[in-house]
């Protein structure tokens, strides 16, 4: 990454020591070649003219720019990230009425293509919420990505990387959210209270005092699950756990778990589990004798 003025943090990775993590058994998958942060306060121009082999993450928490790649210019403002693949040139700068606080990093490795793929591979920029502990993540693995001489601390922050990547695919809603995230906080609460019980969506949609049209709808955008599946999957765990912390029978933790009979509740375990609850629980055992 060229630099036209001083990051606040920037790192780039050491030629000798690309080649100790391209040989390194837990290195080898996933690593950073360059890191860096630059504020409104300096704003900063990234120039990739030719194209590198590393995959470039533009994450932009403040403020708006552009990038420009090719015949593509888009517009990025804050809470978006784009994620370029290897060997593109491009061009990024703030914007002169309200720069932007950028956060870029490059990353190489056997994985990086199935991160790029898995992260969404359309050139645009993609809205994420804001997360506190994301910005956390990256002063963490900055700091230690500075104390490189220590391959164990090359080792950490990368893998670090791995966690500070999924939040750029969060699914999952942020609980300390008001609104829709706010309110499935709310109907989980409530399922884990009832998990003895034949909770519906009419349940939840009465506790909430939303319809369950809308109900339906926020848990499949938030959580990619329906309510009730969402419900099913939390007893479920909860059998497993009876399953291989007492020797109640499948019958008796079935009714333990609220359903009428041992069929319906094997049904539902293995619609989740993917095994049956005996086999779950041979298997468990299975593997303690070994």
């Amino acid at each position: 990454m060229s630099q036209q003025i001083n990051a606040t943090a920037a790192w780039i990775l050491p030629e000798h020591l690309k080649r100790r993590l391209e040989k390194h058994p837990l290195g080898k998958n996933l690593f950073i070649t360059a890191m860096g942060l630059y504020p409104e306060q300096a704003p900063q121009s990234l120039n990739e003219p030719t194209g590198i082999a590393s995959y470039t993450l533009l994450y932009v928490a403040h403020g708006k720019g552009w990038l420009e790649s090719g015949k593509n210019k888009l517009a990025i403002k804050a809470n978006q990230y784009v994620l370029l693949p290897n060997y593109i040139s491009f061009h990024a700068w703030p914007s002169v009425e309200t720069p932007w606080r950028i956060y870029v990093v490059q990353f190489s490795g056997l994985l990086a293509s199935e991160i790029y793929n898995y992260l969404d591979t359309s050139l645009k920029p993609h809205t994420i919420p804001p997360l506190v502990g994301r910005n956390a993540q990256f002063d963490d693995i900055l700091h230690h990505l500075d104390l490189m001489n220590n391959i164990e601390n090359l080792l950490y922050a990368n893998f670090r990387f791995y966690s500070f990547l999924g939040t750029f695919r969060l699914t999952v809603f942020n609980y300390m959210k008001k609104g829709a995230d706010n309110i499935i906080e709310q109907c989980i609460q409530i399922m884990k209270q009832k998990l003895d019980q034949h909770l519906t969506l009419a349940d939840l949609s009465q506790a909430t005092c939303l319809s369950a049209s809308y109900l339906s709808a926020i848990f499949k955008e938030k959580t990619k699950y329906s309510p009730i599946q969402l419900f099913t999957s939390l007893r479920m765990q909860k059998a497993s756990q009876l399953l291989k912390s007492t020797r109640l029978s499948v019958k008796e933790i079935g009714s333990e778990m609220g359903y009428p009979d041992q069929y319906t509740f094997s049904r539902s375990f293995k619609l989740v589990m993917g095994v049956s609850p005996k086999t779950f629980r041979e298997k468990l055992e299975q593997t303690g004798k070994r």
